[in-house]
């Protein structure tokens, strides 16, 4: 009896680890699951686990998902990269089964779990903040870059996690906690929500606001009061018409235009240089038009004169400074000459030496910067420029060669360990567009799938991966409900299962929901 109770706290130590670990370490993450495994293994009993694994069908079902990744090696050239992306996804075998097979923690425990995974993603917010801030001499030319212990978008996928978990610690009555620890869930629940906008992760924020509008409708009938309903219907409905006005009334000054007079444009700068001017380049930084009163002989002369870096050389983001010169004088409405490098502030130019292409971006706490972007790109695409370098229009020309190749690979799929290979040939055979370092996987895990493994695999394992959640009857549990959405959202904008990050959050959380606890 003795040592089952210290294996017991020995596995609440590895899953509790682990839930801090995920926002802050891969290391101590990997240590944490070893740490399960080899509990298991001391823990011996291995005719009862054994036994547990055959008669409970979702956990086969589930072992059978690691299986078909196995079998994709089948139509493998490649076995080195295959062998090496079934080591990346090994925790969707190991945890399941580690805890389908162990008895299930209470409701409690939960809570402490939960607590510890919002512990770790409050202290990395906290280090993102002093980093932006400026407060930790940790440079970075890109938001995304404050996130310094995972990659950013993980981390947002696990700060709506903790926000949606926050949310049901505040307003459930199931673990009955005193008023202070509800005051403190709600002073975290409010600053994750303002740092995952500072982050400006659009993945991160678009999940947050589609899982939170859902949810709210599946348990806004739970409220008792209906003056309490309609209050917060209203609310919630408000809240969305005011974001959409917003981003409309955003869009049109993105678009409104300053038209010029050709006839009556000058020709000459001050300096009696002449000006180049494009008309046929559409192309705008703040409703300015780039390619109008250019003159690059004063701009490389007085750009030259007041920085370090050369005119004709790359910015901190490996982009050519003349363009973003040109860009960021733009923006300010000033002219490509040398009377608008005059106006620049040592704020200013050591923007374009950081690669930002416009004096928005100077801004590093206001979500109008991710918001200009966004815009911008698209309109970009629009008018058929080169999408290398940006995340949301090079995502078009992904999802494009992964329809493609999908299309020659339909049945079986191109094998475990072909996927980088069936892209980069791919990109070679239409010569894309894309720079070499763009030329990336479709970022949407429903088409990997069946890119990989074909339509009959990718069929299997929608099955595998929803099924259990049935035969488990967990289908009525707020958490399992909240993980499925957030994590199946993600997998839309995502190879959420591609990367070990990716990987083990949700295969802790999925073996944590389904087989982990104790039914509510």
């Amino acid at each position: 009896m003795f040592a089952r109770k210290i294996h017991a706290a020995i596995h609440l130590l590895g899953l509790t680890g682990l839930a801090i670990s995920l926002p802050l370490s891969v290391f101590t993450t990997s240590v944490s699951i070893f740490l399960l495994a080899l509990n298991w293994l001391l823990e011996g009993d291995f005719k009862t686990k054994y036994r547990t694994a055959l008669e409970r069908k979702s956990l086969l079902l589930v072992i059978s998902i690691y299986l078909i990744f196995v079998a994709g090696l089948i139509f493998t050239r490649d076995f080195s990269y295959g062998f090496h992306d079934l080591k990346i996804k090994v925790p969707l075998l190991v945890l399941p089964l580690l805890l389908g097979t162990s008895e299930p923690l209470s409701r409690q425990n939960l809570r402490w779990i939960l607590l510890s995974l919002i512990t770790g993603v409050t202290i990395g917010s906290l280090a993102s903040s002093m980093v932006l801030s400026g407060l930790v001499d940790y440079p970075f030319t890109d938001i995304r870059e404050i996130s310094i212990f995972v990659n950013h978008i993980r981390f947002a996928i696990l700060i709506d996690i903790a926000v949606f978990t926050l949310a049901y610690l505040l307003l459930s009555r199931e673990f009955n906690d005193p008023p202070w620890r509800r005051v403190l869930y709600a002073i975290l629940f409010l600053w994750l929500i303002v740092f995952l906008v500072l982050l400006q992760s659009i993945t991160g924020i678009m999940i947050f606001l589609g899982v939170g509008f859902i949810l709210f409708w599946i348990y806004l009938r739970r409220i008792n009061s209906l003056l309490m309903r309609w209050t917060l219907a209203v609310f919630m409905l408000s809240g969305a018409l005011i974001m959409l006005a917003y981003i409309a009334r955003f869009a049109g000054k993105f678009y409104y235009v300053e038209e010029v007079d050709r006839s009556s444009i000058d020709l000459y700068t001050e300096n009696g240089n002449p000006y180049k001017h494009d008309f046929s380049q559409s192309f705008l930084e703040n409703g300015n038009y780039i390619w109008l009163y250019v003159c690059e002989r004063e701009l490389e002369e007085q750009w030259n004169r007041i920085s370090s870096m050369d005119y004709g050389g790359k910015d901190m983001m490996d982009q050519d400074l003349r363009f973003t010169l040109i860009r960021y004088l733009t923006s300010l409405g000033l002219r490509k000459d040398s009377a608008g490098i005059s106006i620049l502030t040592p704020a200013d130019i050591q923007l374009v030496e950081q690669g930002k292409t416009n004096h928005i971006y100077g801004n590093r706490y206001s979500i109008n910067t991710k918001l200009y972007e966004v815009f911008w790109q698209v309109d970009v695409s629009r008018k058929g420029g080169n999408p290398s370098g940006h995340s949301l229009t090079q995502r078009i020309l992904y999802l494009k060669a992964a329809a493609d190749i999908i299309s020659d690979n339909l049945w079986t799929g191109v094998g475990t360990g072909d996927v980088n290979s069936a892209y980069l040939e791919y990109y070679e055979k239409i010569n894309s567009p894309l720079e070499k370092r763009w030329r990336l996987r479709a970022h949407n895990q429903y088409l990997t799938f069946i890119l990989t493994y074909g339509i009959f695999g990718f069929v299997w394992l929608i099955f595998a991966f929803t099924a259990p959640v049935w035969l488990e009857r967990r289908w009525s549990d707020y958490f399992m409900i909240m993980f499925l959405l957030v994590a199946f959202s993600s997998m839309l904008n995502e190879d959420t299962l591609e990367t070990h990050t990716g990987v083990t959050y949700f295969a802790f959380f999925y073996a944590l929901f389904l087989f982990g606890v104790k039914p509510k």
